[in-house]
C-alpha cells in the first residue's frame, strides 16, 4: 500500500526538505537573511514590516514543516491523505505570500521560480484528492 502513495510521499519529502532548510537558514544566519531582505525592500518596505514579514514567514515554514512530517506518519501508518492534503494547500498559501512580496520588491526573476514550487503543490494536491 505504501507505493501506492509513493508519489505523494516524494513531493512531501521534497518539500519538507525545501521548507526546514529555509527554516534553518532564516535562524542561524538570522542576521544575514534581515540584512538581505531589507537590501531587496529597501525601495519599498521599512525594516519593521520586513522583521514582521520574516518572522511570519519563518513561522508558517516551521508549522508547514511540522504538518509534512504528520502527513507523512499518516500516509505509512493509516494511509490517510488529509494531513497531506492540508501540507499541499500551506505550501502553496506560503508560496502566494511570497510571491508578492517579490513582486513588490519587483525581483521578477526570484517571482518567476516560484512557479516550481506552486506546480509542485498543486500537482499533490490534485493527486491526493483523485486517488
Amino acid at each position: 500500500m505504501l507505493l501506492h502513495h509513493s508519489g505523494i510521499i516524494l513531493l512531501l519529502i521534497f518539500l519538507l526538505v525545501t521548507y526546514i532548510i529555509s527554516s534553518f537558514e532564516k535562524i542561524f544566519a538570522w542576521k544575514q537573511t534581515y540584512n538581505g531582505f531589507c537590501d531587496l525592500f529597501k525601495n519599498t518596505l521599512s525594516p519593521i514590516v520586513v522583521l514582521i514579514s520574516s518572522v511570519i514567514i519563518l513561522g508558517i515554514e516551521i508549522i508547514l514543516s511540522t504538518i509534512i512530517v504528520i502527513a507523512l506518519f499518516k500516509i505509512v501508518t493509516e494511509q490517510s491523505l488529509l494531513y497531506a492534503q492540508y501540507s499541499f494547500i500551506l505550501s502553496n498559501i506560503l508560496i502566494l505570500i511570497l510571491l508578492v512580496g517579490l513582486r513588490i520588491a519587483k525581483d521578477f526573476d526570484g517571482a518567476s521560480r516560484l512557479g516550481i514550487y506552486f506546480i509542485i503543490g498543486i500537482a499533490g494536491l490534485f493527486w491526493s484528492q483523485y486517488i
